[in-house]
């Protein structure tokens, strides 16, 4: 039986493109790799948005700790940090290079073949943006971008691995082959004398580990809102230092479906979520009622008090966005005109609008006057102000413990206690790869019993 090859295998992929133009296929990439291989987990720039840093050196960081790469290229050159001559999309590629050097490289650049459907769409894509521009701005785009894909052809020549494709099927499939291809997947089970397990934890199911507290103060946060006849919206903030869980505690969220039973239920992110007008413009699409007209606080009130005299409505953002400013922004361009718009208007029915918005930075311990961080459910809470649950904080193996627990009656994973220690240590005990606690809960494949 051959040895397994020395080479570190892929957890955590760095994903680099222009983020709107591409938008639809990078997260087409994320998703099929998530859903395909256990343990994976592929970083998008809204999983890591860090408010108030410069992005060079947070970009830069999580480069270096990413075990690859994917560079998703299209027509639009993109965003020039100041101070840089090359756009961030540029530096990410030109960081990864450094990184690995001439060694055996985990970079994969995936291009559409010309002509093809894949092209066309990127194509339109770009120039979607580059209408919007002054002549010169967008041709100096479209120049910048051919020098760099000259400079991505110049690179490969030297056998380095580019990726073409045709629609977005062949990409996704193509972008998952890589990967796997690049962890030998057969030979290290083979190896090993055994295959791993399938099936990873829903996303929803890691959120409630160890947030009894966040749900407990929620609870009765929501049972105070409905006792006030008068109140017709609240927004609730999700908070914590950056990979403490915001994602998946929306996801928990999401599909709180006791909680929510009988709403309209709307999950994502705007395009632009430090926009008002972004994020006006997502909520009425989400709501099936695309705007005619300029997106203002007004038109997204009256929607929503047309809706609220049937049902209540549950907005969750997955992220407040990633401006140093941006809670501010939140506070001041989105939240409080809408809270004062909807209670300008005449109520109708029972209905009401629960807001949460996730931040990947934690609160400061004095916060400002736009938020309140204790008594959510008492007599005197300001819903104009943005209601912070407790900080998410890391898991402990007390935490993993009693969800491994607690899973047997939920999912019917039956788990002895020898079991469930080593679990719970393992999860809580960082080793570099994979750093994540939810993707070391993955690597035991025990989910797979789940009935």
């Amino acid at each position: 039986m051959p040895h397994e090859a020395d080479i570190p295998e892929i957890r955590q992929i760095f994903l680099s493109a222009t983020a709107q133009d591409c938008k639809t296929y990078r997260e087409a990439v994320r998703d099929f790799i998530h859903d395909n291989i256990e343990a994976a987990k592929v970083f998008l720039q809204e999983n890591w948005a860090e408010g108030g840093k410069f992005v060079e050196p947070v970009c830069k960081r999580k480069v270096d700790e990413c075990d690859a790469y994917f560079g998703l290229f299209g027509y639009r050159y993109g965003w020039t940090p100041p101070l840089q001559r090359c756009s961030i999309t540029e530096l990410e590629f030109r960081w990864a290079v450094d990184r690995w050097g001439a060694a055996e490289a985990p970079i994969f650049v995936l291009r559409p073949v010309l002509g093809s459907e894949a092209d066309q769409h990127l194509r339109d894509q770009a120039a979607l943006f580059h209408d919007k521009q002054p002549a010169p701005d967008a041709d100096a785009d479209r120049h910048a971008q051919r020098q760099f894909l000259a400079s991505v052809d110049q690179w490969a020549a030297n056998g380095r691995i580019q990726v073409f494709y045709r629609n977005p099927l062949q990409l996704v499939g193509k972008a998952l082959c890589c990967v796997k291809d690049w962890n030998q997947e057969v030979l290290r089970n083979a190896t090993r004398e055994r295959f791993k397990a399938p099936g990873d934890i829903p996303r929803n199911e890691l959120g409630r580990i160890g947030r009894d507290e966040q749900i407990a103060a929620l609870k009765s946060a929501l049972n105070a809102l409905r006792d006030r006849r008068a109140e017709r919206a609240a927004a609730f903030f999700i908070h914590g230092p950056e990979n403490h869980g915001q994602l998946e505690f929306v996801e928990f969220l999401r599909d709180w479906h006791d909680e929510w039973e009988g709403m309209d239920l709307c999950c994502g992110q705007a395009d632009e979520p430090d926009s008002a007008e972004s994020l006006i413009c997502w909520a009425c699409s989400q709501l099936g009622e695309p705007l005619l007209g300029e997106p203002t606080i007004d038109a997204l009130a009256g929607l929503l008090a047309t809706r609220l005299s049937g049902r209540s409505v549950v907005l969750i953002l997955r992220t407040i966005g990633r401006e140093a400013t941006r809670r501010e922004l939140f506070l001041q361009r989105f939240w409080q005109p809408l809270h004062a718009a909807l209670a300008a208007r005449q109520p109708g029915g029972r209905g009401r609008l629960y807001c949460f918005v996730a931040d990947h930075a934690p609160l400061a311990a004095a916060p400002d006057a736009g938020f309140r961080t204790t008594g959510l459910n008492a007599g005197d809470v300001d819903y104009r102000q943005l209601l912070a649950l407790p900080p998410l904080a890391g898991l402990t193996p007390g935490h993993v413990r009693n969800w491994l627990a607690d899973i047997r009656k939920s999912a019917g994973v039956r788990l002895d206690e020898n079991e469930r220690d080593t679990i719970a240590d393992y999860a809580t005990t960082p080793d570099g790869n994979p750093p994540d606690v939810y993707n070391r809960l993955n690597l035991h494949g025990f989910w797979s019993r789940a009935r």
